[in-house]
């Protein structure tokens, strides 16, 4: 019973969270994306992921969610200044992703952290993943008799 009046008294900052982290997969898609764009389609994405702050931001949420709300905000209005200046949209993305990701955390939902962790000593090899889906594979498994190459014992 706890537990579930804990969830009704966070659901709202839960929603919250999940809308915020839609909006930090779509931005970091693009972060991954952006060196294959041109400049007028990372503006055209950029604007769009802006749009989607707006309308989190035009929801009706409690006061004791503006904290996160202003932050939200911040982002948007930082990645629109530098979509209507002509500013670097690319090295806006990477601090707006950051900034998310904190937002993210502080609103309790794990964060998309896409990059793989180093590992210290020589680089992964082939050798070093485990083969998944059942045993190694064998030689082919024998034909029926009777089938064509086969060799009848007459």
């Amino acid at each position: 019973m706890a537990r579930f009046k804990d969830h009704i008294l966070n659901e709202e900052k839960s929603f919250l969270g999940n809308r915020v982290g839609d909006v930090l997969t779509a931005l970091q898609d693009l972060q991954n994306d952006m060196e294959n764009l041109g400049s007028r389609l990372l503006m055209r994405y950029t604007d769009q992921i802006v749009n989607q702050m707006r309308k989190i931001l035009h929801d009706r949420w409690k006061s004791k969610h503006e904290a996160y709300l202003k932050e939200l905000q911040k982002v948007a209005v930082a990645l629109k200044k530098a979509i209507e200046e002509k500013g670097d949209v690319k090295q806006m993305i990477p601090a707006a992703v950051e900034a998310l990701q904190n937002l993210s955390g502080k609103l309790g939902v794990k964060v998309n952290n896409m990059e793989a962790p180093e590992l210290p000593g020589a680089p992964a090899t082939q050798q070093d993943f485990q083969l998944t889906g059942g045993n190694a594979p064998t030689a082919a498994p024998p034909a029926p008799p009777g089938a064509p190459g086969q060799v009848s014992a007459a």
